[in-house]
């Protein structure tokens, strides 16, 4: 990864920091976002989709927690090698401090609780530092009282619905719904700070152990990744993003979030602003690829065991799908869409949580989870019978419904169409249902599902082919060019050097890719949402694989080294990036981004 420093100073603080400036901590609960400034900006308590407690990433006066120096200071934050332990080095002129953030991982933990540890150590020298704790309870609607102690302070809604302390054994001061403090420390000296959300005492932070709780999660975090089965000329990157992925994991269910933030924008100033922190299941079977390849197959029995209880035989004529596009994390299915009284990040708004995708029909998720079936029973995983009979429902929906428009993978807020996409995924669904069935020995109707295969893709081939573009396009009848095409040959359905597909991947890089990298778009055509936004990463990892699937490992190493090249110092990635100036734009970190990366590197 590539270090760099950040001049702050805290008497000229902007608004906003650019995504790039944060790393993500987290406990398999939920994940916070910690600015390489010593603030975190943005955090959820207990669960990834609960209320904000600091959300000051979308609105400065929506709550952060900080620990700085007072006067002007260089900032280095990085990752211990093989953790999701984040380190935060400030450089002042008259010391060296360094920070260390994290979240403990307690295994099955039953209570809903979750405590952010900050060891404060000094280096060399002595430096004056300052710290402020704002939190600002229901996404900033509900400002906190305070309740000073000999051990820290609690934090509270005057409704007690809402309830954090600080334990420190620095002294505070409270003043306009904030607690503040400033103190000095010297080469040699530590001092613990831990933020425990839900509780309603306080206690000496020594009773905490910090020192022992780091140890602990330095050791979950480092043997975990020592399972990975990558040993490639990306190897760190590859770690980073892992680690990444594992952190989207809510372990009480398994379920797996899109991303751990809302409303981060895809265009700076416009609306496509919306809420990640539900489990999409198309993504959640494209993490699962992405984990299984790697070596970590635990994933995806629990994922396996969670989504598979989300639907029932009667389901099946359900005319909005078996499936939910995406569901809550503790399989919620209603996830009513709401605009919050934000500035939104950088003035982009509106802020949303809920999402109204929910409801969509979306033919390509049955085929995603399929598909990552089959792999996970390729690797050694085992399908039970039980299993099997559930995975057999999505492959009689997709039989029975495969004919049907749907919003597709980008989720149009149009009329539903013939999206390709969807029906090279229906395609992918018989498919695989067939090759799983075969391999169990399993008595399976296999000749009616291969012949609406071979329907299937007689019909794509036919019907998704513009004459006039010379490309398969979006949906049927289109003229409009879509990246989600490119997956075509990875999944099987077409061969990669098919003159109709090489044609199509022609049209695509010229009309779709933005900068002299191919940097591609989704498409460029109105999908009903307005509104500007960047280029999307997951696309440019799959053109890597083409590349690679071509034989062309040139220009393969050469775009993905790249790509990996565009990463925040800390190895995160957003869901898109700008064009020109390579900012990370979108949710982040973003697990789409992330799970290509991961793939593109095999």
């Amino acid at each position: 990864m590539k270090e760099t420093s950040v001049d702050y100073d805290p008497n000229n603080e902007k608004d906003y920091k650019p995504l790039e400036a944060y790393g993500l901590i987290g406990d398999k609960r939920t994940a916070i976002l910690v600015g390489s400034d010593g603030s975190i900006d943005w955090a959820c308590l207990p669960d990834f989709d609960s209320p904000s407690v600091f959300a000051s990433i979308l609105d400065p006066k929506a709550g952060r927690y900080y620990i700085r120096p007072v006067l002007e200071y260089k900032a280095l934050q990085k990752y211990e090698t093989r953790t999701n332990i984040i380190v935060t080095e400030f450089r002042t002129k008259t010391g060296v401090v360094r920070i260390r953030n994290f979240m403990p991982y307690i295994p099955n933990r039953k209570v809903p609780t979750a405590e952010i540890h900050r060891y404060v150590e000094c280096i060399s020298g002595k430096v004056e530092l300052e710290l402020l704790f704002a939190p600002r309870f229901d996404y900033g609607r509900k400002l906190p009282e305070f309740e000073l102690s000999d051990w820290g302070l609690r934090a509270y809604d005057k409704d007690e619905e809402y309830s954090i302390t600080l334990l420190t054994e620095i002294k505070m001061q409270v003043k306009e719904n904030s607690a503040t403090a400033r103190f000095t420390i010297s080469a040699g000296e530590e001092t613990p700070f831990v933020a425990d959300w839900g509780a309603r005492t306080t206690h000496p932070v020594a009773s905490y152990e910090t020192l022992r709780q780091l140890r602990r999660v330095r050791k979950f975090w480092q043997d975990w990744i020592g399972n990975l089965k990558y040993y490639g000329r990306y190897q760190e990157q590859v770690e980073r993003s892992l680690l990444i992925l594992k952190l989207l994991i809510y372990e009480p269910t398994g379920a797996i979030v899109a991303a751990p933030t809302t409303s981060l924008p895809e265009w700076i100033g416009h609306s496509r602003n919306w809420d990640y922190r539900y489990s999409w299941v198309r993504d959640s079977a494209f993490i699962l690829r992405a984990l299984f390849r790697s070596g970590f197959m635990e994933e995806g029995i629990n994922y396996f065991d969670w989504i598979l209880q989300q639907f029932v035989e009667s389901d099946i004529d359900e005319k909005d799908g078996l499936l939910k596009v995406m569901y809550g994390i503790r399989g919620e299915k209603s996830l009513p869409e709401t605009e919050l009284p934000l500035r939104g990040y950088m003035d982009s708004r509106p802020v949303r949580i809920g999402n109204g995708a929910v409801e969509q029909l979306q033919l390509d998720i049955y085929g995603s989870l399929l598909d990552a079936a089959h792999l996970y029973n390729e690797m050694g995983g085992i399908i039970t019978i039980t299993e099997w009979e559930k995975l057999q429902y999505l492959v009689e929906f997709v039989r029975k419904n495969w004919q049907k428009p749907d919003s597709g993978i980008w989720e149009v807020r149009s009329e539903p169409k013939h999206h390709t996409y969807s029906k090279v995924w229906a395609w992918v669904a018989m498919d695989r249902g067939i090759k799983i069935a075969k391999k169990l020995r399993i008595p399976a109707p296999i000749e009616k599902w291969e012949e609406v295969r071979n329907e299937i893709q007689k019909e794509v081939l036919a019907r998704a082919w513009n004459p006039w573009l010379k490309a398969f396009t979006s949906y049927y009848g289109s003229s409009d060019l879509d990246a989600s095409i490119l997956v075509m040959p990875e999944v099987g359905f077409i061969d990669v050097k098919d003159s109709q597909f090489q044609s199509s991947l022609d049209a695509i890089i010229k009309h779709l890719v933005s900068g002299e990298l191919p940097l591609l778009y989704r498409y460029l055509s109105d999908d009903g949402v307005g509104g500007k936004e960047g280029a999307f990463l997951l696309p440019s990892f799959w053109l890597v694989d083409l590349y690679a699937m071509s034989d062309d490992l040139q220009n393969a190493r050469k775009l993905f080294e790249s790509l990996i090249g565009m990463a925040s110092p800390m190895g995160l990635l957003g869901e898109e990036i700008h064009p020109e100036t390579q900012e990370m734009l979108g949710n982040y970190p973003q697990g789409f981004s992330h799970l290509g990366l991961v793939n593109a590197a095999w």
